[in-house]
């Protein structure tokens, strides 16, 4: 019984293998008998045989857990001696830097709790992957590379930290710096006047900004459409797909254009209309030198103040409202320059260009309007004045007293501008070409006949 006085129940003893079974391994501990260890007390989880695992003459080091007289036994387990000795590995590996498998147990308020070699270590937030972070409920049971940063103990109580700080900064420079290289090469394909597919990354008041498959580029509010565009968001969406065009490239940096891929407002105008055309715009403007005219969206076309009429004393752009609808003729366009001419008079027929009279022709007119200073008359289609003074041989206060409209009466043309649209007549000269005539009829008469008479008396009445 000797043994038992000096063998107690926890001492820690080693011994060498003296025997192995598939469940059982025998040590030599020089006590009274040798000492055995089961399966499930050599290591957790247990192996499923020592066969293979332990050979004989291995030295093993053990915890007496129980001693018997009958039978005679002693049974040890390597369990307890191997927390602490896991637990000396885990504060190697604080040293060594190494990164190992944990297995998440749990998600608490404050970080994760994982299972590590039998102990429990605690991973703060803080250490662990933004993305991981969102994801930390649905992470039990999950395996994870963690390095252990800190192993410390005070009696029984055991304290151990993990991190992924390190690790997420190197596999974050890694792929940073695999961005970099693969960013790189694309750029290098890239050239300016390039037509490429993107996706819309990211949208801002003055620019959305389109990623390709490891570059970006940036796509100005101005280089979206040809009409103005008050809001990006109006006409693009996240994660489009959008065909660019590189109109400039600098260094790392891609100007980009959609609108470089679409036809101008101008271009679509001048497919689907031509010179003579009759059209509908709006004034847009009024200028010195004529109006401005929106004849589409953003297409905009002269109506020159020479274009107004055929009347050259019809001020058009007096009674003419910005925002009044009107309607014109193409007459002039070019595509290179984006102009436009336009004219009103070309919907209109020119009456003076059938006017033939001139300078002292004697024409029958009608009577078109009486004025108190004169009448209007009809001559070949267009409007001549003859002046009160010109009316009669003897003075007329009132014209209506003498002439209404559709009178038909005698005049001779005693002044004529088409370019100016003007015509004057006189119905008093024609009236005393008449009388000129007979009276120099008559006088030639008398001097056949001889002698002095009345028309002698007159003559240089006539004459004036």
């Amino acid at each position: 019984m000797e043994y038992n006085s000096v063998l107690k129940r926890g001492q820690i003893v080693e011994g060498r293998v003296i025997k192995v079974e598939e469940n059982t391994i025998y040590l030599d501990i020089q006590q009274f008998t040798e000492g055995k260890i089961h399966l499930d007390n050599y290591d957790k989880p247990a192996p499923t045989t020592f066969i293979g695992l332990v050979e004989i003459g291995q030295v093993v080091k053990a915890k007496v857990q129980k001693i018997a007289d009958e039978p005679a036994q002693i049974l040890l387990s390597r369990l307890p001696l191997l927390i602490d000795e896991k637990f000396e590995k885990i504060k190697d590996l604080v040293t060594s830097g190494e990164t190992v498998t944990a297995k998440v147990k749990a998600a608490k308020e404050k970080g994760l709790v994982l299972m590590y070699a039998g102990h429990e270590a605690f991973l703060p937030y803080s250490l662990l992957d933004y993305d991981l972070v969102k994801e930390k409920d649905q992470l039990r049971g999950k395996m994870l590379e963690v390095q252990m940063i800190e192993a410390t103990s005070r009696g029984r109580s055991k304290r151990v930290v993990a991190s992924r700080k390190a690790i997420f900064e190197r596999e974050r420079q890694e792929a940073y710096e695999e961005r970099l290289k693969l960013r790189q090469h694309e750029l290098e394909t890239i050239n300016t006047g390039d037509i490429i597919k993107g996706v819309v990354d990211k949208i801002e008041k003055h620019a959305a900004t389109i990623r390709f498959d490891h570059v970006v580029g940036l796509l100005r509010i101005s280089q979206v459409s040809h009409h103005r565009i008050d809001k990006i968001e109006d006409v693009l969406s996240l994660n489009e797909e959008v065909e660019v065009k590189v109109i400039k490239k600098e260094g790392n940096r891609l100007d980009l254009s959609m609108k470089a891929l679409l036809k101008t407002p101008y271009e679509i105008f001048y497919e689907t209309h031509h010179i003579n055309d009759e059209i509908e715009g709006v004034v847009f403007q009024k200028l010195p030198f004529g109006i401005i005219v929106e004849v589409d969206k953003d297409v905009r076309g002269l109506l020159h103040k020479n274009e107004f009429s055929w009347n050259p004393n019809d001020n058009f752009e007096s009674y003419v409202k910005i925002g009044d609808p009107i309607t014109l003729k193409i007459i002039q366009m070019d595509a290179k320059k984006e102009r436009i001419s336009l004219s009103k008079k070309a919907l209109a027929d020119n009456p003076w260009k059938n006017v033939t009279v001139k300078r002292g022709d004697i024409v029958k007119v009608k009577v078109a309007e009486v004025e108190e200073k004169g009448i209007k008359v009809e001559v070949q289609g267009v409007l001549g004045d003859i002046p009160i003074s010109e009316l009669a041989t003897e003075k007329i206060n009132r014209p209506a007293d003498y002439f209404a409209v559709g009178d038909e009466v005698e005049a001779i043309v005693t002044d004529c501008n088409k370019n100016q649209w003007h015509m004057t007549l006189s119905i008093r000269q024609v009236k005393e070409k008449v009388e000129r005539a007979s009276f120099e009829e008559y006088l030639d008469d008398e001097k056949q006949e001889g002698g002095t008479n009345i028309g002698d008396l007159f003559e240089e009445h006539f004459k004036n």
